[in-house]
């Protein structure tokens, strides 16, 4: 099987590179779809941030899965309230078309807004988990 992996991972390679080369550079000042761009990559900044935080969390439980498994499922409940807090920003009844009710600037703000959540959640692992392992 890992051979056929290794046959086949070019062919993957060469499929997706033309739709890499065709998304758009960040540009703040730029069309809409390169403000979009920004505001993903922005997005994937957070979200490293705050896996980068959460594992360093983990790590420092070793020993103590108690505390662990508690980090993991508020973890787990934030992601349902950040989804919650999302939808409550930007709500669509069933149907709904975002496009059609936000505009052409819905992702953009979309993306933003979780960004903003997910740095806000970042700070706050930080501050009450990390700080005691630093002293």
């Amino acid at each position: 099987m890992s051979r056929f992996v290794l046959l086949s991972a070019p062919l993957l390679l060469g499929l997706a590179l033309p739709s890499l080369a065709q998304q758009p550079a960040c540009n703040v000042d730029g069309s809409q779809l390169e403000m979009n761009q920004c505001a993903f990559e922005d997005l994937g900044r957070a979200d490293a941030e705050l896996n980068t935080a959460y594992k360093q969390i983990l790590g420092s439980m070793k020993g103590q899965p108690v505390a662990a498994e508690r980090l993991k499922t508020a973890q787990r409940l934030w992601v349902q309230l950040r989804d919650a807090d999302l939808a409550a920003q930007f709500p669509l009844a069933e149907g709904q078309s975002a496009q059609v009710e936000y505009g052409s600037i819905y992702l953009l703000e979309y993306a933003t807004a979780q960004a903003e959540l997910t740095r806000q959640r970042t700070a706050y692992l930080r501050a009450h988990f990390l700080a005691d392992v630093s002293r």
